[in-house]
Formats: C-alpha cells, sequence, structure tokens
C-alpha cells in the first residue's frame, strides 16, 4: 500500500506562476534532496549563518505541529518540511485515506466560510474547467523516489475529482511515466489516459524551480535537463520554469538556465522570475523591472501579500 508523508495539508489560493489567483488544495510533502541554506544570506559565503543556527536546527519544544513552529526567514523557507528533527511532526496517510481528507478540508471550508453553499471541489461536471479547484503537490521536493508511486496513485484515484495537478519541483528528479506504467499493472494506471481526458484543458502542470547559486546549491546538481525531458513525456503536461531572483546578478545565471535546457531539447511553455521573499517585498519592483528589461513573465508571491508568509497559506 502506498503511503505519503506530508507537513501539512491547506486549502488557498495559488500564489505563484501560471495559475496565480485559483483556489488550490495544497499538499506539502516532507522531504528534500536540497537544503537552499543561501536564501536570505549575504552573497559573501563567508557571512552565512552557521548550520547549527539555521532554523530547522534549532529547537522548539512545544511544536506539536508544523504550524507551531516559525516560518524561516533566512534559507529554505519550508525547512521544517524536510528537516530530520522535525519528521516527528508530519503525518503519513494511504492514499484513499489522503483523498478523503482533502476532500473534507475543502468541503469544510466551504460550510465554514458560506454556510450551506458548496464550493468547486464537490465537482459538479461543469465545474471540471479552469476556474475549478486545482491540486497543488508541493515540498520540500515531492517528485523524491520514495513519493512517486503514491503521488502517481493519488493523481488517479476515482475520489480525487480534480484533474488539474500541478507538482512544484526543484527539476532534479526523473519522473518516468512509461516506468511507473510497467511496475503497476493495476487497471487504473493504464486507464490514465481517459481519465486526463475529461477535459481538453485537464492534465499536469510540473513547475519547476530551478536552484541558481543564490539558493547555495552546486549547478551541476541542480540544473539536470533530462528530469524536465521526464516531465515533456507525461500525457497532457504543461511546463514552465520559475527562477527565484532578487536582482540583476542572477540573470546571467538565468539564461544560461534556459540555454541548457532549450540545447536538451526540453519543451519550455513559459519562463517566469519570482522575486526571492524579503521584508515588505523589497525585492518585488526590480524582479518586475527585469522581466521587462529581458521578456520574461514575473510571478508574484500573492500568498505573502494577502496572508503573511505564514504555514497554511
Amino acid at each position: 500500500m502506498n503511503k505519503l508523508r506530508y507537513s501539512e495539508m491547506f486549502y488557498s489560493l495559488q500564489g505563484e506562476g501560471r495559475y496565480v489567483g485559483v483556489p488550490s488544495l495544497f499538499l506539502r510533502l516532507f522531504g528534500c534532496n536540497f537544503e537552499c541554506s543561501g536564501f536570505g544570506q549575504d552573497r559573501d559565503r563567508s557571512k552565512w549563518l552557521p548550520f547549527h543556527e539555521m532554523p530547522h536546527n534549532k529547537d522548539y519544544p512545544d511544536a506539536k505541529v508544523i504550524g507551531d513552529l516559525p516560518v524561516p526567514h533566512v534559507g529554505c523557507d519550508s525547512s521544517f518540511s524536510w528537516g530530520k528533527k522535525w519528521g516527528h511532526l508530519a503525518s503519513n496517510d494511504d492514499i484513499k485515506t489522503l483523498v478523503k481528507k482533502m476532500d473534507d478540508m475543502v468541503n469544510w471550508y466551504g460550510d465554514k466560510e458560506h454556510k450551506s453553499s458548496p464550493t468547486a471541489y464537490k465537482y459538479t461536471p461543469n465545474l471540471l474547467q479552469d476556474d475549478g479547484v486545482h491540486l497543488v503537490v508541493t515540498g520540500g521536493e515531492p517528485l523524491l523516489r520514495g513519493f512517486q508511486k503514491g503521488l502517481v496513485e493519488l493523481m488517479i484515484h476515482p475520489d480525487l475529482h480534480t484533474r488539474f495537478v500541478t507538482i512544484e519541483t526543484n527539476g532534479t528528479q526523473e519522473f518516468s511515466f512509461k516506468k511507473l506504467v510497467s511496475e503497476n499493472t493495476h487497471e487504473a494506471y493504464i486507464d490514465y489516459y481517459r481519465k486526463f481526458g475529461i477535459n481538453k484543458n485537464s492534465g499536469v502542470t510540473f513547475s519547476v524551480s530551478p536552484k541558481l547559486s543564490n539558493s547555495g546549491e552546486k549547478w551541476e546538481e541542480a540544473i539536470v535537463p533530462e528530469a524536465l525531458e521526464s516531465y515533456n513525456r507525461w500525457p497532457k503536461s504543461y511546463l514552465y520554469l520559475k527562477f527565484v531572483v532578487r536582482d540583476e546578478g542572477e540573470m546571467k545565471e538565468v539564461h544560461e538556465a534556459v540555454r541548457e535546457y532549450n540545447h536538451a531539447g526540453v519543451d519550455i511553455d513559459a519562463v517566469y522570475l519570482m522575486p526571492e521573499t524579503g521584508p515588505h517585498g523589497m525585492y518585488d519592483y526590480e524582479v518586475a523591472q527585469l522581466a521587462l528589461k529581458y521578456g520574461y513573465k514575473f510571478s508574484p508571491r500573492l500568498q505573502i501579500n494577502l496572508f503573511g508568509n505564514e504555514w497554511g497559506t
């Protein structure tokens, strides 16, 4: 039985990338292959916080759930969703249980906010449009090898009525549709194409956020074109790049990464620049100017503008 380990699940508006503003059910899986210690720190590594002082390595003895922990402002802003010290706070559910919790969560929100009015997550057929509720699987890194079978089972589960799925990945993990089908004989896997054919706009979107040197990760480990090629082979798939930048200093790497992906034959539908998290949106204007200068798309962090940089948003 496949299970997925996750740090939080919540219903909110998608704040980034292609589907900004779309009501979405977020599932944040627990685990990552990167640490991204450089975000929020000086470009001079000698000024970085030592490892033991990074937020996910501190002690918070009163924390009972991930939401009790502060959102990090240095390093990865979701580091509590992969830090080994906090694994005991994560949930671990089989797919059937997880789908039931998802349905209950979104319908509960509708009842709480609108009393008896239904939400889009009740999925009458006419709501299977671009304005319906989406599922966003994020992390951490949701395409770690140990998650992949469970993730596909979730995506095609008969009780998961949405067929609008976005996977937010760092783009380093291959995710082979052909391999997953060959390794699993359950008819649901074979039926995948038909299920994603319910609506002409349905399918899976790969929101790929390659890590540049400002993250602290190594180029040769972060830029993996063959991983993105495997995403292109998924039926009815869409792939875009979303680079986290703060100023002109990252743009040479952005251009080089795009060239490397293009040279490998990766089918890229769009390239976004998204501001690094900073106090009061301090990088937003400059990154918007870079998007205008170079012709890339601009992605806000709408969830921070609306709700602050908090868990569950």
